[in-house]
Order: C-alpha cells, then sequence, then structure tokens
C-alpha cells in the first residue's frame, strides 16, 4: 500500500507540475500595436504622453522625451522587419528630426524623419530578440516644447515625434498590414 501511495503522490506531483508550466506560457509575439487605450496602454513604459486622435480619428501618442521605450514579446532569436507609422514636432527653421531604435541593446540604423506622417522601416538582426519579453526604445535627436518654439503655443510638453503604430513582422514571412 505504501508504493501505491507514493505513485499516488507523484502522479499528483506531476499533475501539479505540468499544470503550472502550461500556466507560464510567454505571451503571444507583439506584432502590432495601435496606439490607443484599448490595445497598446500596457506596452508603453516612458517617454509618452496620453493618447491623442487626429481630426481624423486615428488615435497616437507623443513620444514626449528624447527616448521612448515599449514593452513586446518576441517567440525568440530571428531577423525582424520593423515598420512604425509617425510624424515628427516641427516648427519653421526645426532641425532635422532623426530616430535610432533599439531592440535591447542593439542599435538599429538610424532614420530621418521626413515632413508629415509616413509609414518608416528597418531590420533588426535575430540575436537582438529573446524570447518572451523585449525592449524597444526610439532614440531621438531632439524633443522641444511647442511653448518654445511655435508663438501662442502652450503646450509645455518635450516633443519629438508622434505615433500612430508600430509593427514587427518576421523577415521573409507574411507580408505588412496595412492598418
Amino acid at each position: 500500500m505504501k508504493r501505491r501511495g507514493s505513485f499516488l503522490q507523484a502522479s499528483a506531483l506531476l499533475a501539479l507540475a505540468l499544470a503550472g508550466a502550461a500556466c507560464s506560457r510567454p505571451a503571444p509575439q507583439t506584432r502590432f500595436l495601435n496606439f490607443d487605450a484599448e490595445s497598446s496602454s500596457g506596452a508603453l513604459l516612458s517617454g509618452w504622453s496620453s493618447f491623442e486622435k487626429t481630426p481624423e480619428g486615428d488615435t497616437f501618442a507623443w513620444a514626449q522625451a528624447r527616448e521612448a521605450t515599449l514593452s513586446v514579446s518576441a517567440d525568440g532569436p530571428a531577423d525582424r522587419l520593423l515598420r512604425f507609422r509617425t510624424w515628427s514636432f516641427g516648427w519653421e527653421g526645426a532641425p532635422p528630426q532623426t530616430v535610432t531604435p533599439w531592440v535591447n541593446d542593439v542599435r538599429l540604423e538610424t532614420i530621418r524623419l521626413a515632413g508629415g506622417t509616413r509609414v518608416y522601416s528597418t531590420t533588426s538582426p535575430g540575436p537582438a530578440w529573446k524570447r518572451g519579453g523585449n525592449v524597444l526604445k526610439f532614440e531621438f535627436a531632439w524633443a522641444e516644447a511647442p511653448k518654445d518654439r511655435i508663438p501662442g503655443g502652450g503646450d509645455a510638453r518635450t516633443l519629438s515625434a508622434a505615433f500612430d503604430w508600430v509593427e514587427i513582422l518576421p523577415v521573409g514571412g507574411e507580408p505588412p498590414r496595412r492598418p
């Protein structure tokens, strides 16, 4: 009888361990973040404003510092395409704005932001990504307050660029999504 009890205890422990492992699965990988309260508020770590809307009804958030970070999830190392729709804060005579994306501690190419709303893309090397949580950082050349640059401007936040969405796709995978 003692053996049977040990077998039942071992079986119960194994069942609990398997159930615990099933509950601790990593979050699904991040493929798309729309900058709105419903789908991305938990992903915005630091350097972001609250969510706003364009006159057309598109939601966005300002990167309101020289650095803004996001939390994203990946299923492990793999080359990925990073795409984002953004526009820089500007005023007459503003210097060119640039953004340098980082995946964890890996620097990607610096991109010069043109005038107006545009979609930009860059690739990130597989070793930059790890399984589970990753930090995606956007580093800007400058951030300025509208009140200091635009006559009559009252906004005291330091703004660098506004983001509508971010998309992360496997290189050679599915075609880019058109929001």
